[in-house]
């Protein structure tokens, strides 16, 4: 009996921290060191949402297929998410998105915002130019009722030191049905 009580408990510290191992992983990398900040930024896509088959490392565009976002890589194969429905809503073109919005199970959002390809004229891999998570800030008022304020974390672009960025802003964006997604910087949430 100790034994599997002693399993599950393992099973869920193992569980816990791996997204703030990852998302550290990220923020420890020097801004300057472009090609690691891309490598242990598609990791973590990996990780928080990964593709049905491949890696988001091997991905040569993000397509939006009716309701959905397909990755192609260089080989001409294509893959979905794993989970779809993490899938939100987007900005830019179908055709080349400028970013995307995910959903994780939690309700909280992950903003990934591609960089612009050199044309080469060979098939290239994309370039993120930085992943945004969001958090919130709850404030308390009258009445019993909380405010919470929306911050988003910069993973790839720093600070001067290196350091994440954090900032508060209303971002607008096309729903994957076709409609606006709007997500503002304040909202207000009941007991």
């Amino acid at each position: 009996m100790n034994m599997l009580t002693f399993d599950k408990t393992e099973i869920q510290n193992q569980n816990r921290p791996f997204i703030a191992e990852a998302v550290f992983a990220v923020e420890t990398i020097n801004a300057n060191q472009a090609s690691e900040k891309q490598t242990k930024s598609k990791q973590l896509l990996d990780r928080l949402f990964p593709l049905e088959n491949g890696s988001h490392k091997n991905v040569t565009a993000y397509v939006i297929d009716y309701r959905h976002v397909m990755a192609y890589f260089k080989d001409g194969s294509h893959s979905g998410l794993k989970h779809p429905k993490h899938f939100v809503a987007y900005t830019g073109s179908k055709e080349t998105p400028a970013s995307l919005l995910l959903r994780d199970g939690t309700g909280s959002h992950v903003e990934v915002t591609f960089g612009h390809h050199k044309g080469t004229g060979c098939v290239e891999l994309v370039c993120i130019d930085d992943i945004q998570l969001e958090t919130c800030t709850m404030f308390p008022h009258e009445m019993g009722e909380m405010s919470a304020m929306r911050h988003w974390i910069s993973l790839v672009k720093g600070d001067e030191k290196g350091k994440p960025q954090a900032c508060t802003e209303e971002k607008e964006y096309t729903a994957k049905n076709g409609d606006d997604y709007q997500l503002g910087c304040c909202y207000t949430m009941g007991n």
